[in-house]
């Protein structure tokens, strides 16, 4: 095959928008990656954050305190800082507490 039937290729598959839809595809499939990706990330960091304050903090608002500093430095580091609202990072920080001491809430 030379080079001029693989450009008739490519032109009869971008006029018909077969390119066109194969492109948005693999565009929405990165972008969900990264997503995914990110919210993977922000619950390691969110557990590693509340097992360190577990471990070497006293009082439950200094806890929390340092994990959510801890998570947003952690965050704006990586360029990640503005893709997360502050209700998020407290969601993340609860489920972190609560899935360490086994599910149970401290209500």
């Amino acid at each position: 095959m030379n080079i001029n039937h693989i450009s008739e290729w490519v032109l009869a598959l971008w006029s018909t928008g077969v390119l066109t839809a194969v492109a948005h595809a693999a565009s929405r499939f990165f972008v969900a990656h990264t997503k995914n990706k990110n919210l993977l990330l922000l619950n390691e960091w969110a557990m590693q954050a509340v097992q360190y304050a577990e471990t070497h903090l006293q009082g439950s608002a200094e806890k929390k305190q340092s994990a959510l500093n801890f998570l947003t430095n952690k965050l704006n580091a990586n360029k990640l800082g503005l893709k997360f609202d502050s209700k998020q990072l407290d969601a993340v920080i609860e489920l972190a507490v609560s899935t360490l001491h086994g599910g149970k809430t401290n209500d």
